[in-house]
């Protein structure tokens, strides 16, 4: 999926919601470098720490409100009412309970490879 077919204006900054088990995912496998080479297109450094300090004066800080209950595994739930009430465009995860809902409201949810291809990084 490129970002046209998103739905997604180029300009527009996204809003993205990171599973937290992506993040575990990326420190204990070869990924890691693969998330650093990501972030090394948006932050010159390319170490976690940067990214975080850079990050956090455009960062939103949402405390989900939305009361959600439709996904297979309940404790996923919580990352669907942050994508709703932090208004997201993608949710990025490794869990497939997730993506057979492929879509919740206005978030689209993929792989971190499918968004790096989407933002066209790859």
């Amino acid at each position: 999926m490129r970002l046209e077919q998103s739905g997604m204006e180029r300009n527009k900054p996204l809003r993205l919601v990171i599973d937290t088990n992506l993040w575990i995912s990326f420190v204990i496998s070869n990924k890691l470098k693969k998330l650093d080479d990501l972030l090394k297109s948006f932050f010159p450094t390319g170490t976690v720490e940067e990214m975080f300090r850079i990050i956090e004066p455009i960062s939103e800080m949402v405390k989900p409100t939305s009361k959600v209950e439709i996904c297979r595994d309940p404790y996923d739930d919580f990352l669907l009412a942050l994508s709703k009430d932090g208004k997201a465009d993608f949710l990025i995860t490794g869990d497939r309970d997730l993506f057979t809902l492929h879509k919740f409201e206005k978030t689209t949810i993929i792989t971190f490879s499918e968004l790096a291809t989407t933002l066209q990084l790859t």
